[in-house]
């Protein structure tokens, strides 16, 4: 059975979460170029699911001088040995240091690939690095087609998956990579598109 459109209550919703991966007409948030009577309707993350593998490698670095420092002494190889305190002392912080590098970057990589949906466009915030970012964006009026795709078992339990967005614009095809409930996301973008399609030419709804 199709699913019904969510416009009737996303509307009603206010997300003042700043860490959502999905939050209705979010408050206290706007961005560069953002016109007068722009309202984003959508903010989209990847959902939290996907920060999992990056979890996982951060807690196997944080116990690594636990496994890493006997392994090592059973081949015969006793660092503590030939370190005095202060140089284990810096050893450790360094490492310590790169760990938190890591999970920084791996936090700011995933809390600034933002997709918006406003009563305008679409908008895909790319954050590639500290200094490169790309942002990408299409008129509502330009989009042609938009389908919500759910794979395999974490997706279906977790309710996360992928939006195609077929448009006309510069840029033909959008991806809202595992963003949670894709069906839900797809409803209120045609939803979106629907209502720029009866507008007169030149008003801001």
């Amino acid at each position: 059975m199709p699913q019904e459109p969510i416009s009737g209550n996303i509307h009603q919703t206010h997300s003042k979460n700043p860490f959502a991966v999905f939050a209705h007409q979010p408050e206290g948030v706007s961005f560069a170029g953002q016109e007068k009577d722009e309202k984003i309707i959508l903010l989209l993350r990847p959902h939290l699911i996907t920060l999992v593998p990056a979890l996982f490698i951060i807690i196997v670095l944080l116990l690594a001088p636990v496994y890493v420092v006997p392994f090592l002494g059973l081949l015969g190889i006793d660092f503590r040995q030939s370190l005095n305190f202060i140089q284990s002392f810096l050893l450790t912080l360094v490492w310590y240091m790169f760990i938190f590098a890591y999970s920084f970057y791996r936090f700011i990589f995933w809390y600034f690939n933002i997709y918006l949906l406003t009563n305008e466009r679409i908008i895909d915030f790319d954050f590639r690095g500290i200094l490169h970012k790309e942002t990408s964006y299409a008129p509502l009026g330009q989009i042609q087609d938009v389908s919500p795709k759910t794979i395999g078992f974490f997706g279906t339990f977790f309710h996360f998956g992928d939006v195609f967005i077929q448009t006309a614009a510069h840029k033909p095809e959008f991806e809202f990579h595992q963003v949670a409930r894709p069906n839900e996301v797809a409803d209120e973008i045609l939803v979106e598109v629907r209502k720029e399609e009866a507008e007169p030419p030149g008003v801001v709804a």
